[in-house]
């Protein structure tokens, strides 16, 4: 399949994941961001529940979250249902509503209103602090390392790699406790910011790699449901 092919497919699924196997996308999603990144590293790992990656021993646990406001949560629940809709009257009411939530629904497609890089570092910042309060649930359980993923749905506005510790860090600070890694997944990329050893790091994920492993993931929550 091309990667112009890939593209199309990649929207073509006949119905929009709603919220439990929406949450189990990203999650596998993350395990695959993982393997593609670190090779050999995270083969043994496997999606479970609280934390969402583990590997086989209950040894490492890495939990996963999403970045997205309050505002584009909402878009993205009306979109679902509006693409589940079928009388035309209410589909159109549907869309109306998504649209006077400043996004655009075009061929089925949805687009999301611009953000400023503000609200967006906000926004993953407030991902970071929401999972917070999972490590000492984790520690009690055995695992002796912890991770968080933050993925986002999205290229971010370009930072450099210290600007990007630096925000991790804000949030951190406020913590006795803090994960000894996290994963800041968005399209096409990885950071890493080891916590423990105070090293941030950028791995790059070529496009057409990138829209395989969405394709791939999305077929796997496909054969689940």
């Amino acid at each position: 399949m091309s990667e112009k092919d890939l593209n199309v497919e990649l929207f073509m699924f006949d119905k929009p994941l709603t919220s439990r196997p929406g949450k189990k996308y990203v999650e596998c999603l993350a395990l695959s961001i993982l393997q593609c990144c670190y090779k050999d590293v995270y083969d043994e790992f496997e999606v479970c529940d609280a934390p969402d990656i583990r590997d086989r021993n209950g040894i490492v646990g890495i939990e996963v979250t999403e970045a997205i406001t309050d505002a584009d949560a909402q878009i993205r629940g009306e979109f679902v249902k509006y693409r589940l809709e079928s009388n035309r009257e209410k589909k159109e009411r549907r869309k109306q509503l998504i649209e006077d939530k400043g996004a655009k629904v075009a061929e089925g497609m949805l687009s999301y209103p611009v953000i400023d890089s503000q609200i967006e570092i906000l926004t993953i910042q407030n991902a970071i602090t929401k999972k917070m309060e999972k490590l000492a649930e984790y520690k009690k359980k055995g695992f002796q390392k912890l991770g968080l993923f933050v993925f986002y749905n999205d290229i971010p506005i370009p930072m450099k790699l210290e600007h990007w510790k630096a925000r991790f860090d804000e949030v951190l600070c406020k913590y006795t406790e803090k994960y000894d890694v996290i994963f800041f997944g968005y399209s096409c990329g990885l950071i890493e910011y080891n916590v423990r050893q105070n090293d941030i790091q950028v791995r790059r994920i070529d496009r057409s790699v990138y829209n395989g492993i969405k394709y791939n993931t999305r077929l796997k929550i496909e054969k689940q449901e």
